[in-house]
Parts: structure tokens; C-alpha cells; sequence
């Protein structure tokens, strides 16, 4: 990508291989600001359902975020939490780490260095959800 493109690419992709459903993978790549916000919001809004349980949003090809981009993510994330899911980060390259940082926008066990991370904390929820459910039956 050139200096000063303003092109953002999004995709959407329900996490089929999840025991857990309603898991949506966004990856986002480019550049989340007052031009390009938008993308990226028409994208999530269809995935904020009740039944959405996790959205995992991928940003590793993300090289800059503005205030906008801030918006479109504290609002999704508001609205799962909502609905008693999540919204996690992985991959942040180290600048939009650091506006994260700043803004205090986000737990720090929301935010993850890269994908196996991620899939170790969903192994680890499950197992625990997995054994509650076992304590209830005893």
C-alpha cells in the first residue's frame, strides 16, 4: 500500500470450526479513518446480533486509526457486551497499540498479539464454560 492510500479492506467470516456459536472473525486491512470508517461500520453492523457471542477483530494489516475508526469499534463493542458477548483484538502493529494505550479504550485481556493467542483463550473458555455446565448437573 503507498503512502497516503486511503483504501480499507474488510472481511467478515462466521468461525464455522468454533463449539461456540455466533464467533465472527473481521480482518480489516488499510487504514480506519474519516474517509474509510465507514467500511469497516457497514461491515460489523450486520454481525452485532443477540446471538453473536464473540467478534475477534484482526487488525495486523491495520497501519493507522483515527477517532472515527475508535468509534465504529468502542460501539460494536458495546453493543456485544450488551448482548453478554465479547469483542477482542489481535495484531496490533505497535503505533495503533499505542492509541489503544492512550485512549485506555480497551482491557488489556481484550487485546492479543496474534491468532493462537487467541485460540488458546477461546480453548481455555471453553473448557472452563464446559465444566460449569458439568458442576450444574451433579
Amino acid at each position: 500500500m503507498m503512502e497516503g492510500d486511503k483504501t480499507l479492506f474488510v472481511s467478515v467470516e462466521k468461525k464455522v470450526k468454533s463449539i461456540v456459536e455466533g464467533v465472527y472473525l473481521v480482518k480489516a486491512k488499510g487504514r480506519i479513518d474519516s474517509d474509510t470508517y465507514t467500511i469497516l461500520d457497514k461491515k460489523i453492523k450486520p454481525i452485532l446480533l443477540s446471538s453473536t457471542k464473540l467478534i475477534i477483530l484482526d487488525m495486523e494489516y491495520v497501519d493507522y486509526i483515527s477517532s472515527a475508526g475508535l468509534s465504529v469499534i468502542f460501539q460494536a463493542k458495546k453493543i456485544v457486551e450488551g448482548n453478554n458477548g465479547s469483542l477482542i483484538i489481535v495484531s496490533l502493529q505497535p503505533q495503533i497499540k499505542k492509541v489503544f494505550e492512550v485512549m485506555k479504550a480497551l482491557p488489556s485481556q481484550n487485546i492479543f498479539r496474534n491468532m493462537a493467542e487467541v485460540d488458546a483463550y477461546l480453548d481455555m473458555v471453553q473448557k472452563r464454560e464446559i465444566e460449569k455446565q458439568r458442576e450444574k448437573m451433579l
